[in-house]
């Protein structure tokens, strides 16, 4: 009769210094104990037999046992952990497993870490998918960083918790809720996603199961197992996504792996029992794993809003922050990516990309306790899922390590303040840019730039685009010098940096972080910036 919540288990990472609740089911009225570093704290179970015991605080520990009873049973969990725990969300790129990495060769061999932890929950698209195939073979328990573990981590929470065990000298645990192909609201109940201003999600919802036959629905669901995601290393399409090849040689590519398209399709994206449906995954994954002890949220998500509408992100993210936060019952820290640069990949344009990349400006800028990643200079013309992982892990780290835990460190990227025109100069200045600009000559996937031209660089005169692939450019302390024909046959009236779907930014700070797109309004001699805001 007693059954703790899944995400406990041997070898779990408990959060430090807050009451962190466990949860289960029990006989109705029994009472349960849990005890954990020699702390023991108990509930009764209501009349549905739930029960939640708030327990610690705890202290950081490498070696921990948690002991849960009622009535006679015990379920003993071993190897459990007491540090930092970090929620890792969002869809494909956080997803993105270690064994498509593109440093995974060089990092296996010296990854054992037993303080580093990943608990990945299964992707069902609704609750009672997680009983009806043995998900448990392949997600749904702790696993230890070590070289048989590393290829099912998410290559992004790797990198991060790595950097964050390594400097806080606790132990990291991430709790992976992700899942490929995914937009916001999927991660949303619907009064958040109505207060968001996703109404037109729902409607779209509506409107295409209007006259749905659910029974016909169910069994066409059931039948197809490609709707169960049991194993995570074993489906062809998501190694299809991770080549790395333009879109005209994918078809040689498939033939030399020998891999076959799945010739069977899915049943209809909008439907119940589909990852698609507005508020899925919300009730089905992140709802099954709250309210867990968690320190904070990393997230990487917005290529499907960029896809679908990218007009609704600026205000549907905030309300995905609140509508997570709440789940939670506190404020949680959510430090998120920056969308990458992309020109176009498969079905998915990168033109509006920068739409989603301007929300994600402003949702830094408005919303307490969030911070972004900038990986501007890790993206992929041809490619969604950029191969280089570990900067955008360690630029998270960094937000993580500044604002939680107070480390004196640069952590913001490079950011346009304003600048002024001199005769046949334009000195752009930049914030964050701790002991100094630097224009590099080639970018962290070994891609190579040209240091004398400011990558992403867009001129206009009176919306007449200059060619500022002729312009000069060098960094100075906090500034970039821009000289050149351009400047000096008219004075500019707008500058863009980064502003498109694909771009390749070599500008970055002392910290290696690259600058984040902006637009600056040019007036007479006085230059205003408007940095997405």
């Amino acid at each position: 009769m007693l059954q703790v919540a899944r995400i406990f288990g041997n070898d779990m990472v408990l959060q430090q210094g807050k009451v962190s609740p466990v949860w289960g089911t029990a006989a109705p009225g029994a009472q349960v104990t849990v005890t954990v570093q020699g702390k023991s704290a108990s509930a009764i179970a209501g009349e549905d037999g739930g029960w939640t015991v708030p327990c610690g605080p705890f202290q950081a520990s490498f070696q921990e046992t948690m002991v849960v009873s009622s009535q006679g049973e015990t379920e003993t969990f071993t190897g459990v952990q007491v540090g930092e725990v970090w929620l890792a969300g969002g869809q494909s790129n956080m997803e993105f497993y270690m064994r498509h990495d593109r440093d995974m060769k060089e990092e296996a061999p010296g990854c054992e870490n037993s303080a580093i932890r990943f608990f990945d929950y299964p992707e069902v698209s609704y609750p009672e998918q997680i009983d009806e195939a043995p998900y448990g073979n392949a997600y749904a328990f702790w696993r230890r960083c070590n070289p048989e573990n590393l290829e099912y981590f998410s290559a992004v929470a790797y990198y991060f918790a790595k950097e964050l065990q390594k400097n806080q000298g606790v132990p990291v645990g991430i709790v992976g809720c992700n899942w490929g192909g995914t937009a916001a609201c999927s991660w949303m109940d619907e009064a958040h996603i109505r207060a968001g201003g996703g109404q037109t999600y729902l409607d779209e919802y509506a409107k295409a199961v209007e006259g749905l036959d659910l029974e016909a629905y169910d069994r066409q669901f059931r039948e197809n197992p490609r709707n169960f995601r049991t194993d995570i290393l074993a489906d062809p399409f998501n190694d299809l996504m991770m080549f790395g090849v333009k879109p005209e040689e994918m078809g040689e590519k498939l033939k030399e792996l020998g891999i076959e398209l799945p010739k069977e399709p899915t049943v209809p994206v909008m439907g119940p029992k589909n990852e698609h449906c507005p508020g899925a995954l919300y009730r089905a994954m992140l709802s099954q794993v709250a309210p867990y002890g968690l320190r904070g949220v990393i997230y990487y998500q917005g290529e499907s809003d960029g896809d679908a509408h990218p007009d609704c992100y600026r205000t549907l993210f905030p309300a995905l922050i609140q509508n997570w936060r709440d789940l939670w019952g506190e404020e949680l820290p959510f430090f998120f990516v920056q969308l990458a640069p992309l020109d176009h990949w498969m079905m998915c344009e990168g033109t509006p990309y920068a739409i989603v990349r301007e929300a994600q400006q402003h949702t830094a800028d408005t919303v307490p306790h969030t911070g972004m990643a900038s990986i501007g200079d890790v993206g992929m013309a041809f490619d969604i899922h950029p191969k280089k992982k570990q900067p955008v892990g360690y630029r998270l780290a960094l937000l993580a390590e500044n604002r939680v835990y107070g480390e004196n460190i640069l952590c913001d990227a490079p950011r346009l303040a304003g600048g002024e025109l001199e005769p046949g100069k334009l000195n752009l200045r930049f914030d964050h840019a701790g002991e100094g600009l630097e224009l590099r000559s080639y970018l962290p996937d070994g891609i190579q730039a040209d240091p004398a031209r400011l990558g992403g660089l867009q001129v206009f005169q009176n919306g007449q685009e200059l060619p500022a692939d002729q312009l000069s450019a060098h960094a100075q302390g906090d500034r970039v010098v821009l000289e050149g024909e351009a400047i000096r046959a008219g004075v500019p009236t707008q500058v863009c940096l980064a502003t498109t779907g694909w771009y390749a930014v070599n500008l970055c700070n002392s910290a290696g972080i690259p600058a984040v797109p902006a637009k600056l309004s040019l007036t007479h001699e006085r230059v205003q910036a408007a940095c997405f805001v």
